[in-house]
C-alpha cells in the first residue's frame, strides 16, 4: 500500500481558522434554518419554557455527534474506541477512533451520519413542534458547524480514487492506494 494523500486538519488549516469556520457556518446555519420556519409558522407562539431541557440537550450534541459517527461501524461489527473526558466539570467530550482500515465509501457514510441524523431529526421536530422551532433550530446549527470538520475531510475523501482504503492515524487521516 502507498500513502496516496495524509489529511491532518491541524496542519493544513489550523485550529484557529476550523473553529472560525465553524462559528461562522453555526450562525449563517441558524439564519437559513430559522427564517423560513419563522415565517412558515409566524402565527405561532414561541415558547421558552424548555430551557433546561435545550440547556441539556445543547451540552450533549457534540457527545452524540460523536457517538453517531461510530454507529454505522457498529452496525457492520466493527470495533470503535471511545475515549470519554470532562471539559470544566460538566461538559463531556467524547473522542472517537477507528481501529480497521476503512473503504471510501464506508468513511463518506461515516462522516455524514451525524450530519443527517441530528438535522434532519431537529428539522422534523421543527415541523412536529413548531412552538419550539428556535431550540431546534439553534441544536441543528450547533451540529452543522460540528460537522465542517466532516465536510473538509469529506471533500478530500471525494478525490480520492475509488479504490482507495482510508486509515485514521493520530493526526488525521490516511488515504492508501494499491501499488
Amino acid at each position: 500500500m502507498t500513502c496516496w494523500k495524509t489529511i491532518n486538519l491541524s496542519k493544513d488549516y489550523g485550529f484557529h481558522r476550523i473553529a472560525l469556520i465553524s462559528l461562522i457556518t453555526m450562525f449563517f446555519a441558524f439564519i437559513l434554518f430559522y427564517l423560513p420556519l419563522n415565517l412558515m409558522f409566524s402565527k405561532i407562539h414561541l415558547h421558552e419554557d424548555g430551557l433546561w431541557l435545550f440547556s441539556i440537550a445543547l451540552i450533549f450534541v457534540f457527545p452524540f455527534h460523536k457517538v453517531l459517527h461510530a454507529f454505522p461501524l457498529w452496525m457492520t461489527g466493527k470495533r470503535v474506541k471511545l475515549n470519554f473526558k470532562r471539559l470544566f466539570l460538566f461538559i463531556p467530550v467524547l473522542s472517537t477512533r477507528c481501529q480497521y482500515s476503512l473503504s471510501k465509501r464506508m468513511t463518506m457514510i461515516v462522516l455524514l451520519t451525524p450530519f443527517i441524523t441530528i438535522t434532519s431529526t431537529m428539522l422534523i421536530a421543527c415541523f412536529l413542534f413548531p412552538a419550539y422551532i428556535h431550540y431546534f433550530t439553534i441544536i441543528a446549527a450547533v451540529n452543522l458547524g460540528f460537522c465542517v470538520t466532516d465536510f473538509i475531510c469529506l471533500n478530500q475523501f471525494m478525490k480520492a480514487p475509488k479504490a482507495c482504503i482510508i486509515e485514521e492515524i493520530e493526526e488525521g487521516y490516511e488515504i492508501l492506494i494499491e501499488n
